[in-house]
């Protein structure tokens, strides 16, 4: 079993938790200081990635030197993975397990940044198909402005469509109204992003219809679908609760700097 292997093997046992690892390790691992620590049945799994690597840190997080992720199976394991971690560096700590916080504290001053929450849901019957809604697996032009509104680049959609991403969309006639793409965020789990309704089109449920059209398509295909907001997006955690998904994993951003 390679090193990749066996550490997405770990992950994977919790692929909702361990989201943000998979998906760095899927896309980025080349570029990843990954470590894997065994010791007898326990394991530890550590993610060293180059702040520059992903573009949303690289805006968010410009003074960073590091992003770190992290998962074991017992708290027996941290030594080792502290012992790895480099204490010279601006490091930006992504943790879905507030253990790991109270643990870093001991040995790093952190500061709060954000939280992201996770929906989903395996409840395939609470969703249908609403028939106005147009789904298309290549890119329709006519919604690049609405998803680039949310701070996608054309390379980044491009790139989510020839993995196989799907989009929903409401029109009037060709104007877009309100869409979002389903893309592979990791082998299972899909992402529901770029959400976007037209300002003149606001306040109608839109979103609502193409995002509860959308977690249907997905959970058809197999995937286990996740919708993820800014904790100060409660329009947007609204939505999610309203179409009936749950919140799974709450992803908190600390730095040391």
């Amino acid at each position: 079993m390679s090193h990749y292997t066996a550490i997405m093997e770990r992950l994977r046992r919790n692929p909702l938790k361990n989201v943000t690892l998979l998906k760095m390790m899927t896309a980025y691992h080349a570029q990843i200081d990954s470590v894997l620590v065994e010791q007898e049945d326990q394991w530890g799994v550590l993610l060293l990635m180059p702040a520059t690597t992903f573009g949303y840190d690289h805006r968010t997080y410009p003074e960073a030197d590091t992003v770190v992720l992290m998962d074991y199976s017992s708290p027996e394991v941290f030594p080792a993975l502290l012992k790895l971690l480099p204490r010279d560096a601006k490091l930006v700590f992504k943790l879905q397990e507030d253990a790991y916080r109270q643990a870093l504290e001991a040995y790093f001053t952190l500061h709060r940044v954000r939280s992201l929450y996770s929906y989903s849901t395996d409840e395939a019957p609470l969703f249908s198909i609403d028939e106005a809604c147009i789904l298309s697996e290549s890119i329709d032009e006519r919604l690049l402005p609405l998803w680039m509104a949310n701070d996608y680049s054309l390379e980044e959609i491009r790139q989510y469509f020839q993995d196989g991403a799907f989009s929903v969309s409401l029109f009037d006639g060709n104007t877009p109204l309100s869409t979002c793409m389903v893309y592979r965020n990791e082998e299972r789990i899909w992402e529901i992003g770029g959400v976007h309704t037209a300002e003149a089109a606001r306040q109608r449920g839109l979103a609502q219809r193409v995002v509860r059209t959308a977690v249907f398509h997905t959970l058809q295909r197999g995937y286990i679908p996740r919708y993820q907001v800014l904790e100060n997006n409660l329009a947007s955690i609204r939505l999610a609760e309203s179409i009936g998904l749950t919140r799974a994993v709450t992803l908190e951003h600390w730095i040391n700097y």
